[in-house]
């Protein structure tokens, strides 16, 4: 498929021209964003720096190497200006990307320190005890210990306590606690995050998943389905990841090419899963209102019943 859109895109001279013309022209402002960031470092050049690097991050998805070494720059950056906020993005991309980095302990740490400082105690406390179960013989783990709250020993029935408090509170009419669903949410990707090996840590992000629709976070819900579907391919729930994120994109999203190649992906991917009828349907029906889709199935077990 890959190939077939290169292919397509350089049928003629001029696309391939046009294509190389807006690659430089990318190039050209990452450059030109870096040497204003250079000749005077300061909040707004550092942070269209970033934006550019971003940008670039998001042109090579598919090349890992290139992707750690732009967002290694990317938070230097933000760290050197102190912009919080991007900088534990890059971190939690960083750590969930390069885990086998030397640097993830103390990023780790870095991350759990500013979770904490922002009011997140729960996302602090187990990423301080994944620095202590797995890299106990580090500085930042004799650290981790002492930033630990004491009570957190049994990471399972801490998460579970975290998301007993989606129900409580102040719930909006769905009877959900918005602040307490996202605090469960970054609970499970933390985990995921700390203990990327674990069974349990694809299990959590499938939890975090159905939360994050729940409460119709969908940037944060499509981060969910693709981190399952590119660290755990194997993994028994990654099929019915594939199924829903598709379904999304098509419902929710309004974005019906996109929910056709995960469409297609599963089947290729999945020809004899149990969900392959219901990707059948919806491929054969992609685009379809609701109502029509009503009536087509109405209209089938009419006939169901003639037979």
């Amino acid at each position: 498929m890959k190939q077939l859109f290169i292919l397509f895109l350089c049928v003629s001279l001029f696309a391939c021209k046009n294509n190389s013309e807006a690659n430089s022209v990318a190039q050209d402002a990452l450059s030109l964003a870096e040497k204003a960031y250079s000749e005077k470092p300061d909040i707004a050049t550092a942070s269209k720096y970033i934006d550019e690097l971003v940008d670039k991050i998001g042109e090579n998805v598919d090349d890992k190497g290139q992707m750690i070494s732009l967002s290694e720059k990317a938070y230097q950056v933000a760290k050197d200006n102190k912009i919080a906020s991007k900088q534990r993005g890059f971190l939690f991309s960083l750590i969930k990307e390069d885990y086998q980095n030397a640097a993830t302990s103390s990023r780790i740490l870095e991350l759990a320190n500013q979770m904490s400082a922002i009011k997140r105690p729960g996302t602090a406390n187990i990423l301080y005890k994944a620095l202590i179960d797995n890299f106990g013989n580090s500085e930042e783990a004799k650290i981790a210990k002492s930033k630990l709250d004491p009570g957190v020993t049994d990471l399972n029935n801490y998460i579970i306590n975290i998301g007993e408090e989606i129900t409580k509170g102040e719930v909006d009419k769905f009877g959900i606690n918005r602040n307490a669903a996202l605090k469960y949410v970054d609970a499970c990707e933390a985990y995921a995050l700390g203990y990327p090996n674990s069974p349990a840590a694809p299990e959590n992000l499938y939890k975090a998943a159905e939360i994050a629709k729940t409460i119709r976070t969908f940037p944060k819900l499509m981060s969910i389905y693709d981190w399952v579907i590119e660290k755990y391919p194997n993994h028994e729930r990654t099929p019915t990841i594939f199924f829903l994120k598709g379904f999304v994109l098509e419902n929710d999203l309004g974005n019906d090419d996109e929910a056709k190649k995960v469409y297609e992906t599963f089947i290729e991917k999945f020809p004899n899963h149990g969900l392959r009828d219901d990707i059948d349907f919806l491929l054969e029906h992609l685009g379809k209102s609701e109502e029509e889709i009503r009536k087509i199935i109405e209209q089938k077990q009419q006939e169901k019943v003639q037979q």
